[in-house]
């Protein structure tokens, strides 16, 4: 626990700060949680037996990630299909690895860089940055009120097959945290109360399906963290895995309302 806090105490200013400064710096963070996380899940399945294009894979996130930096729409209109048809191409020649070495191959890319390169999306909408507080501060509320209510209180588990510790109590905390703390931002950056408070809880949700679809790959390979770069928290992907799904969620929901 102590090693948990200090890497608390130092990841999370170091991430707010990166969030205000934006542009290269966000970017460059990104890159490397991008890097890790991918280095982090392509590891596990070679540990599971599978063979999947770990360098191919790594390059092809980063050089998405590039282009999400300097054009986000052509990223996903011309770069993303581009770079699937390249990997393809690419292994058409070879022909080393299995359908399933490949196919987990693009797995890791659209789970990892490519869930990652809404952040710098969402920092680019207007009030960017705003957006992203709120987006990383509920995530991390909701991720820390579901951990102490259901370790103190919780009695029913959520889904025990997957992640055995994660219990009912806990996640209708967060759900509860969530808006409660989705109130205060919208009182603090006059927002629309109700909006908020309904983002808020969404968020809170995604964020704990994002957890749990994490804890059922690291479960399937039997292993408790996806790594030990974090004192205290395991890997990129087990600090990340809930805002992979969160950000997304924030982005669509936000675009979607001005249409």
């Amino acid at each position: 626990m102590l090693e948990r806090i200090i890497t608390g105490l130092w990841g999370i200013p170091l991430i707010l700060w990166t969030i205000h400064m934006g542009g290269q710096i966000l970017f460059i963070f990104v890159m490397i949680l991008g890097g890790f996380g991918l280095l982090e899940f392509y590891t596990l399945l070679e540990r599971y037996k599978f063979s999947p294009l770990k360098l191919e894979g790594i390059i092809l996130g980063l050089i998405y990630l590039t282009f999400i930096y300097f054009d986000s729409k052509r990223a996903l209109i011309i770069s993303l299909p581009f770079l699937i048809l390249v990997l393809f191409i690419y292994e058409l020649f070879r022909r080393r690895k299995s359908i399933t070495d490949l196919s987990l191959t693009f797995l890791g890319f659209f789970y990892i860089p490519f869930l990652l390169g809404y952040l710098l999306m969402l920092r680019n909408l207007p009030n960017g940055e705003k957006i992203c507080y709120f987006t990383f501060i509920l995530v991390w509320i909701s991720d820390t009120s579901a951990f102490f209510i259901g370790k103190t209180f919780g009695k029913h588990l959520l889904a025990p097959s997957i992640s055995p510790k994660k219990t009912i109590e806990g996640t209708i905390a967060s759900i509860i945290f969530s808006g409660l703390t989705s109130l205060i931002f919208s009182y603090l950056y006059s927002w629309r109360p109700l909006f908020t408070v309904i983002l808020g809880i969404v968020v809170s949700i995604m964020g704990q399906l994002g957890d749990l679809v994490e804890s059922m790959l690291k479960r399937e390979i039997g292993v408790k963290d996806t790594s030990s770069l974090l004192p205290g928290h395991g890997g990129v992907l087990d600090r990340f895995d809930s805002l992979l799904f969160a950000i997304p969620t924030v982005y669509y929901f936000l675009s979607l309302l001005r249409l």
